[in-house]
């Protein structure tokens, strides 16, 4: 079958061993890495031959609507190189019988540590020290800056799925105690819990839900002004949840810190108080990148033989 690809990273995280994969489940390859309009390539509106759209979400600028396939002929999937799919028009794919498939899991480990790293720098007050440039008076600032210690700390994680689970178990680690929601897994490892009591309990507060329209109305306001004046949010999941309220929590005193990924680089100095404001590099490892590549060639290789895995608009 044929595959056209459009990906920036293609020729970068490819390996001889993806190539020979491709070779033996007689993909044929149709490449882009020249980041443009969809529209531009003639060609894949006009081939009428079966086809795969394989795509990093970075060259569509995380948006593929309907009008970018629906005039595709011979479309049978649409594969995400992301784990992320809200960014297509699932609905309507689903309505022409076009499957969309993502990959799973490639960056895991990366974003749960990421998620840590927020949580300590938080912890320590290092986004106040950095956007005053380490003041180094300690006799006068020691108590300005004075971060608190995690252990034997409360986690709260609203989600406990692969990214959840592995700050779960990262925390316990680190001696926290930690309690969670979750939709459907469940545990005995940790201590479940309401939502409205894993807010008001927590110390530190973890959302690690799926990226889809199910997970928009979880987290609400009540929920968020429970916290406890010297607790932290630490987020992962985009701002599903009312970010300009937990920044004016964080402003007037009432929360103690917020971490998220914001759309800017560089932006800690946009926001007052114990704000970790960074982009959005958490999934961004070497062995995440060769991951996903591994995950994304086989998913290719599978939708050509008519094995279609991961498929999120069933």
């Amino acid at each position: 079958m044929r595959a056209y690809v459009f990906d920036p990273l293609w020729p970068i995280y490819l390996t001889s061993s993806h190539k020979e994969k491709l070779d033996k489940a007689n993909v044929e390859v149709m490449l882009t890495t020249e980041v443009k309009p969809l529209k531009d390539f003639e060609e894949l509106y006009r081939d009428k031959e079966p086809k795969i759209l394989a795509l990093n979400p970075d060259f569509v600028s995380w948006s593929l609507t309907k009008e970018d396939f629906k005039e595709i002929l011979g479309l049978k999937a649409i594969i995400t190189e992301s784990t992320s799919y809200g960014w297509i028009d699932t609905e309507y794919a689903k309505s022409i019988n076009v499957l969309v498939l993502n990959i799973r899991n490639f960056s895991t480990e990366a974003v749960a540590e990421w998620a840590v790293m927020m949580m300590m720098n938080i912890a320590r007050k290092i986004p106040l020290l950095m956007k005053n440039r380490f003041p180094i008076n300690f006799g006068s600032d020691f108590q300005t800056y004075q971060g608190m210690n995690l252990k034997g700390k409360k986690v709260g994680i609203v989600g406990l799925g692969n990214i959840g689970s592995a700050i779960a178990h990262r925390c316990h680690g680190l001696g926290m105690d930690v309690l969670y929601w979750s939709q459907s897994t469940k545990t005995n490892t940790y201590t479940a819990c309401d939502l409205p009591k894993l807010f008001k309990e927590s110390d530190i507060i973890f959302p690690a839900m799926a990226d889809n329209g199910d997970t928009k109305a979880i987290i609400t306001d009540t929920m968020l002004a429970s916290m406890k004046p010297d607790s932290m949010f630490i987020s992962i999941v985009h701002k599903y949840y009312n970010h300009a309220l937990l920044l004016k929590m964080v402003e007037e005193g009432a929360l103690y810190g917020y971490g998220f990924e914001d759309e800017h680089p560089a932006t800690f100095n946009n926001y007052k108080g114990n704000v970790w404001a960074a982009p959005a590099y958490a999934w961004c490892t070497k062995d995440s990148l060769t991951k996903s590549m591994d995950l994304f060639v086989d998913a290719i290789c599978q939708a050509s033989q008519g094995n279609f895995v991961n498929q999120v608009n069933l």
